[in-house]
């Protein structure tokens, strides 16, 4: 059987929630648990990922490729400090909305290239339902204020309809007195299962830094938080069918539960 890569996408419905530190953060931690990892940036108004780990003057990325003017395989920037392959975001003149059957086209393509996982780093809203087949989990990111954990609720309901795996990340949890209860979350979003990442100085010194919290302090509170997921989703991809991809020190991971099982949330 030929190998197919693990795909999650990052997602958010709202800006500002910390969706592309999740997203390169656990990328780099599953490149440090051996499994080869592709980053995604598919948004064309910001391309965040660039910011984040300072990067400048590159070529063709994920607007190209998707519009048929450049090849995957000749669009990869790789990241040297851990060997993490990238598709870069690429601005567009104006915004632009790409046609379902381009969508379709760059998906079909992207699971055939040889990696464990890849990871999509998406902008802020509802993804288009047309790539909804190629994804095996949406990791909705969220900060605990309620305005953004409602409109947390609505992506997760839209996921719900699209019959895509969903889990929520509570990103920056206890950093104010006034974010809503894990029990109101729960009663919110149902069964839908969460983790939290608690608030913590590296992050903005990461972003300062323009490099990984994973490779500025692997002991943080944050990077703890981002470690226990990747191990976790090394589990799950290990465990899913049409995957190759197999969990790296079985052992350990035995003894990790599921977090989407509420009970190792509490």
């Amino acid at each position: 059987m030929d190998k197919k890569p693990f795909v999650i996408m990052v997602a958010s419905q709202k800006g500002g929630v910390g969706k592309t530190t999740v997203a390169i953060n656990l990328a780099a931690a599953l490149i440090y648990q051996d499994y080869k990892v592709l980053l995604v940036d598919t948004d064309v108004d910001s391309f965040s990922i660039m910011e984040h780990l300072g990067i400048q003057g590159v070529g063709n990325g994920f607007k190209e490729i998707v519009t048929g003017k450049a090849e995957i395989e000749n669009s990869l920037f790789v990241y040297q400090n851990i060997d993490l392959a990238i598709i870069l975001g690429s601005p567009a003149d104006e915004s632009m909305t790409f046609k379902p059957e381009q969508l379709v086209k760059f998906y079909s393509q992207l699971v055939k290239q040889p990696y464990d996982f890849i990871i999509l780093d998406t902008k802020p809203g509802m993804f288009p339902s047309a790539i909804a087949r190629y994804l095996n989990d949406v990791i909705i990111v969220s900060t605990p204020d309620s305005p953004s954990i409602a409109s947390s609720a609505k992506l997760a309901a839209y996921c719900e309809k699209l019959k895509v795996s969903r889990r929520l990340v509570i990103n920056r949890s206890g950093y104010s007195k006034f974010e809503m209860s894990k029990e109101d979350t729960e009663k919110m979003f149902g069964d839908v299962a969460f983790v939290s990442i608690p608030e913590d100085k590296i992050v903005p010194e990461s972003l300062s830094k323009q490099k990984p919290v994973y490779l500025i302090d692997r002991g943080s509170p944050f990077a703890a938080a981002i470690d226990q997921i990747a191990r976790v989703y090394g589990l799950k991809a290990g465990d899913t069918d049409n995957s190759s991809v197999k969990a790296k020190r079985r052992g350990f991971f035995e003894k990790i539960a599921w977090w989407g099982a509420k009970d190792g949330n509490k």
